[in-house]
């Protein structure tokens, strides 16, 4: 057929048994040589004789002309756009993927300098608690419970022989968004597991190192604790010097304890007043004891602590300086994954309000004089039911309040 021969159809290239119909039936034939072009409708009073190629040239212009029209009639009909909107709309969208992109160096480069701090802690193997079951401790999902013990010497001593000068319970309090201190007292005559028998809290690392101190303490309290942290006083110089001192209102009294005692503590001089104290006047400052009793030097550790917190609160700097002075003086049984994990719950509480407390509390002691020393016999019962609602049901605002009744009596 023609349109093979236009096309350059070549019949030698059939297959030779070929034997298919290729005509086109009748019905089909869309196209054959009696079509006749049916020319343009013509305008006017131009007849149809007049058709020529000037003519359709004519007419393609004329129907091009008219095409455009049309098209800028509906462009027209279009509602329009508001330029200075979609202007705003395209800062705005540059704004928003600034500011992902400027939170996440800021999540990158946080994580790379805690994983940095991290990396200077020292730290030991987790011991399980081998004489009470976990199940008979109080836990909640949305509290951390972390004991800080204070040496005189780590480095130079066998944890047998070092005797925590202070320890202090810090929970992480994410349910109520708070901070809660608690310190205990280390001639509290309580049950020692390790040994068998009653001895003052402090002498609990004596058998199973600093793990005895957590052990002595959930039995005796029932709290759950999560882990420790140790430490030596001159992190605790350390500390403080890298935020510039602390701000400490210094009594007359303990002005002159310090200062009129240079061997005791290390040739400190202290006034009176409210101050900024070195790392070494702050170590001096919490360790007095001879002009009260051990309740009043727990409150003074306590009080440099929150002095700490409320400087480092709302300056994150100062809070890695902090971080990054105190990790090499630090040890614990704690993980990697979970001081990252703690650190970062705590962030929150550290703007919420914070409270502090000792045990034993109030009603719930005596002195006493047991083979020759002079101790604190504790009841180790209701401290435990006031320990646990003190850490897990109450919140910061309800417990100050407390405070400050009990004061205004």
């Amino acid at each position: 057929m023609p349109r093979f021969d236009n096309e350059g159809f070549n019949p030698d290239r059939r297959i030779a048994n070929d034997s298919r119909d290729r005509s086109v039936p009748d019905d089909e034939m869309l196209y054959s040589d009696s079509m006749e072009l049916e020319p343009p409708k013509r305008y006017g009073a131009q007849a149809q004789s007049d058709f020529s190629p000037e003519i359709l040239r004519d007419f393609d212009r004329e129907r091009r002309s008219r095409n455009e029209r049309e098209a800028e009639e509906r462009r027209r009909e279009r509602p329009k756009k508001n330029p200075k909107k979609k202007k705003k709309g395209s800062v705005g969208k540059k704004i928003f993927i600034g500011l992902i992109a400027v939170i996440l160096i800021v999540v990158i480069a946080g994580l790379s300098m805690v994983n940095g701090v991290l990396g200077k802690i020292n730290y030991d193997d987790k011991v399980e608690n081998q004489y009470v079951q976990s199940g008979d401790l109080k836990s909640e999902r949305g509290v951390k419970n972390i004991l800080l013990l204070g040496v005189d010497a780590r480095k130079n001593q066998d944890t047998k022989t070092s005797h925590p000068d202070s320890m202090m319970l810090v929970s992480v309090d994410t349910k109520h968004k708070c901070l809660k201190m608690i310190s205990f007292l280390r001639d509290s005559w309580v049950y020692i597991p390790s040994k068998g028998y009653s001895q003052r809290l402090n002498t609990s690392a004596q058998e199973n190192g600093y793990s005895g101190v957590v052990d002595a303490i959930e039995y005796n309290y029932g709290v759950d604790l999560d882990g420790y942290v140790v430490t030596d006083f001159e992190m605790f110089k350390a500390m403080v010097d890298s935020i510039g001192g602390v701000e400490i209102e210094v009594s007359e009294k303990e002005a002159e304890e310090v200062t009129n005692h240079k061997k005791r503590y290390g040739k400190v001089k202290l006034k009176p007043g409210k101050q900024i104290l070195s790392g070494k006047q702050a170590l001096a400052y919490s360790r007095i004891r001879k002009i009260d009793t051990d309740f009043m030097r727990a409150k003074r550790q306590r009080t440099v602590i929150n002095s700490i917190l409320n400087e480092v609160k709302s300056n994150p700097l100062k809070l890695y300086k902090l971080a990054n002075a105190a990790a090499p003086y630090l040890e614990t049984d704690l993980s990697k994954s979970e001081l990252k994990k703690i650190a970062f719950a705590a962030l929150p509480c550290l703007k919420g309000e914070r409270t502090d407390a000792r045990v034993p509390f109030d009603g719930t002691w005596e002195y006493a004089n047991i083979n020759g020393a002079s101790v604190i016999r504790v009841d180790a019962e209701k401290n435990k039911a006031i320990l646990s609602e003190y850490i897990y049901e109450k919140t910061a605002q309800e417990i100050n309040a407390e405070e400050a009744e009990k004061e205004a009596k």
